[in-house]
């Protein structure tokens, strides 16, 4: 919550008027008068306003990557001091936005397309009021299966075998949109295991592919690559082209070449983006400020932490967002004329 802090001279300059009506030999104790109207001072601003951003717990990337954003803010205005909260992630996040618990909150894309839009679990309480501040970072879908599978794309996996992420989780939802899409049969076996387990199995040839959807490079996905020779698999330009269209919260991104070991070529993918949330009646001038501070910090915000590094991307932190953006990002976005279409 936004708090303002009393000035310290308030105190001195209350001193200093005892000295001169008592001449400095009466406390306020002795003083009744002197004594009630220091209690019935007004409360004086300092202008520093402490706002809290909401996280998750303390093991994924929103804690430290809400750190990363916590630090840069508070160093470039010495009148914002931004404090972390750690939550249970991007709905929490969304319910103490709207709630008034937290003023900032980290949410994934496609959580923030539902709360919105009213679908899934906002079905009978769409938030309207939820606004982005911009895009922070990006989860990407990777499909890698060992050379010696001879496998190009995704689409080649019907038959096969894959580890698609642990049930319900991002991970898995993802994979399996992309599998109705790409059209696998029923006689795919997909199994729901994490990354660490997946990859094992696929080295150990007991799978054929393993997916992750996280900010690449996927350490998991790397070190798999490192043991055996890999190759990321692909979509179809007209894969691709369905999947978007059928999920708004996603938006077609590139992993680049080199990002793994062995990988030669640049690989179309789907992602999903972290949003800094906020709600639409947070006062314009500090999302403004804040949207610059950001912007400005791109460099620095990248080195802090891996997942960071899409905010490189030109046009990234801005366009093609779950969400509207808040009215103060928005006027900053357009006097840069960051956004598409401009």
């Amino acid at each position: 919550m936004k708090k303002v802090y009393l000035k310290a001279f308030l105190l001195a300059a209350l001193t200093g008027f005892a000295c001169t009506a008592c001449s400095c030999s009466s406390n306020t104790s002795d003083n009744p008068a002197l004594t009630e109207k220091v209690e019935n001072l007004p409360e004086v601003s300092t202008g520093l306003t402490v706002l809290t951003i909401g996280t998750a717990d303390s093991g994924g990337t929103m804690y430290p990557v809400g750190n990363a954003l916590a630090k840069v803010i508070s160093e470039h205005d010495s009148n914002i001091k931004v404090n972390l909260s750690a939550s249970n992630g991007s709905f929490t996040n969304v319910e103490w936005i709207t709630g008034g618990q937290i003023d900032m909150g980290l949410v994934s894309g496609d959580v923030a397309w539902s709360a919105y839009y009213g679908t899934d679990d906002f079905a009978d309480k769409p938030i309207k009021s939820l606004r982005a501040i911009g895009a922070i970072y990006t989860s990407v879908s990777n499909w890698m299966a060992p050379e010696s599978a001879g496998l190009t794309y995704v689409h080649d996996l019907n038959g096969k075998s894959a580890a698609i992420g642990p049930q319900g989780s991002t991970t898995d939802l993802s994979a399996r949109i992309a599998i109705d899409v790409v059209g696998l049969g029923s006689s795919t076996t997909l199994v729901n295991s994490g990354l660490g387990s997946g990859s094992v199995a696929v080295r150990e040839g007991k799978l054929d592919a393993v997916h992750g959807f996280a900010g690449v490079p996927i350490s998991g996905l790397t070190e798999l690559a490192e043991s055996v020779p890999c190759r990321l698999l692909k979509y179809t330009p007209a894969e691709l082209k369905k999947i978007l269209s059928k999920n708004s919260f996603y938006y077609k991104t590139t992993i680049p070449a080199g990002t793994y070991p062995g990988q030669s070529e640049d690989i179309d993918s789907f992602g999903i983006k972290c949003l800094l949330c906020v709600d639409e009646n947070m006062d314009e001038e500090l999302v403004y400020r804040i949207t610059k501070i950001l912007d400005e910090s791109i460099p620095q915000l990248a080195a802090s932490h891996e997942s960071l590094s899409s905010l490189t991307q030109k046009g990234f932190i801005c366009n093609e967002l779950a969400v509207p953006l808040h009215k103060g990002a928005e006027r900053y976005y357009l006097e840069k004329g960051y956004l598409d279409g401009q």
